[in-house]
Formats: structure tokens, sequence, C-alpha cells
């Protein structure tokens, strides 16, 4: 059991190592700009970096949360939501 919980921090810690040299590389392939950490999703608007994206629909996790940002007004509550 020993071996499985060392093989598992093992792969957990080469995991975050390859995360912050890749967040470290895209901050020096922007030019050292801070705006490349920054990630906004609002009322089905998406923005990552400072720039706004243009088809939201198509990036396939961030569309279902800038759908759940999304608010209906004049609903009852009797009727039911698609």
């Amino acid at each position: 059991m020993k071996e499985i919980w060392k093989t598992s921090r093992r792969v957990a810690c080469v995991l975050a190592g390859l995360g912050i040299v890749l967040s470290l590389a895209g901050f020096a392939l922007s030019g050292f700009d801070p705006r490349v950490f920054s990630a906004k999703v609002d009322r089905g608007t998406v923005s990552f970096g400072g720039t706004i994206v243009e088809n939201p629909e198509n990036l396939p996790f961030i569309s279902t949360l800038a759908e759940m940002g999304s608010v209906e007004y004049g609903v009852s509550s009797d009727e039911e939501v698609s």
C-alpha cells in the first residue's frame, strides 16, 4: 500500500510541476504580461487574458459556465425553463 501512495505522490508532484512550468512558459511567451493569468466568465461573455472570446459556445466546458451565468427574466415559477 505504501508503494501506491509513493507512486500517487510522485505523479501528483510531476503534474503540479508540469503545470507550473507551463504557466511560466505562457507568462514568458506573452511578454511577461500579468493579464495572461486572468479569466472572466460573466453572463455569456468570456474573457481570457483581457481578450473577449468571440464564440464561447465553441469552448467545451467554458460554454457551460457561460450559460450558467445567464439570467432569464419574466418566467413564472410554474413554467418549465429549458
